[in-house]
């Protein structure tokens, strides 16, 4: 347990000197395998908690795919694009506020990261947690 909570501090670290642009795409890079690997984490049981309360609530016709077959190879495709939005909007943030700020802000990717993985993980979930609801209202009603 201690050396995840290790590893999860470390995709966090902030260098003491601001990097260069090669450096700070070389930060993100470095986290990609890490990101995907929490995703894959929560996207698994979130996809077949989503497949079970679809199947339970009676609203999928017979013949009828849950998912498109697709959505299932393009998602993961998609969440490494906006992934490498990261740096790409890390560079030029990073170098035009630096000056204004007076060095101030040091490195913006340990935010970035976390507002991208927060936000990858809420697109990840929110199927299985809309049709999880819709059971339990279902439920409730009976």
């Amino acid at each position: 347990m201690s050396q995840i909570r290790r590893t999860w501090r470390c995709l966090f670290l902030v260098p003491d000197q601001p990097l260069s642009p090669g450096g700070i795409i070389v930060w993100w890079e470095a986290r990609r395998l890490f990101y995907n690997l929490i995703l894959a984490v929560i996207a698994i049981p979130s996809l077949l908690l989503f497949y079970i309360f679809i199947i339970s609530s009676g609203t999928l016709a017979p013949g009828e795919d849950a998912v498109e077959p697709m959505a299932l190879i393009v998602a993961p495709i998609l969440a490494n694009l906006c992934y490498t939005l990261g740096w790409i909007l890390e560079i030029p943030f990073s170098f035009i506020l630096r000056p204004i700020l007076h060095r101030r802000v040091r490195f913006f990717s340990p935010s970035l990261f976390a507002a991208g993985l927060a936000f990858s993980l809420l697109v990840v979930l929110f199927p299985a947690v809309s049709w999880g609801i819709y059971c339990l209202l279902h439920l409730a009603a009976l």
